[in-house]
């Protein structure tokens, strides 16, 4: 049996498994939320397969730079309310990280669907105020489920690649 060091796909294997849940979890996000956003604003018209396009790569380009922040949130709400109960302290988390994504996303996609003139904020409300159901449940699923995971599987690529 070849040891790790002659086998070039055990070296790559570890942080491509570090990745993965990123890579199909950005994408479901991206899907799910531009989905509902541009169903608010336009509806199933003829013209909603072209604007949940637009949409979706907008999501899709601003989702890395919205989950980045979310370390900040988790330590801000570590230290505002760190004597809190855990479960209070993810339940926050994920309400501020909702409220968070839905607003920029909320944005970004009104922003690439509609002129900025005197209906832009109608429309950003649409999208934020019928999308924020689903990002607070995308909320506590990332926060109780798959940021744990995700961190889990990050840290074990980490060890199998240092040792």
């Amino acid at each position: 049996m070849p040891s790790t060091s002659e086998n070039p796909t055990h070296s790559i294997r570890p942080p491509l498994l570090a990745i993965l849940p990123d890579l199909v979890l950005l994408p479901s996000v991206a899907l799910i939320l531009s989905f509902i956003m541009t169903w608010a604003q336009v509806g199933f018209t003829p013209e909603f397969l072209a604007r949940w396009g637009r949409g979706f790569l907008t999501t899709l380009v601003v989702l890395p730079f919205i989950l980045a922040c979310l370390g900040t949130v988790e330590k801000l709400v570590d230290k505002v309310i760190g004597d809190l109960h855990w479960v209070a302290r993810k339940l926050a988390v994920a309400v501020i990280s909702a409220c968070i994504f839905e607003t920029i996303i909320a944005l970004a996609v009104t922003a690439v669907g509609h002129p900025l003139d005197a209906s832009f904020a109608g429309n950003w409300w649409l999208a934020f105020s019928r999308s924020l159901p689903a990002g607070l449940l995308i909320g506590l699923f990332m926060c109780f489920y798959m940021k744990p995971r995700m961190d889990r599987m990050r840290q074990a690529a980490r060890t199998r690649v240092s040792s």
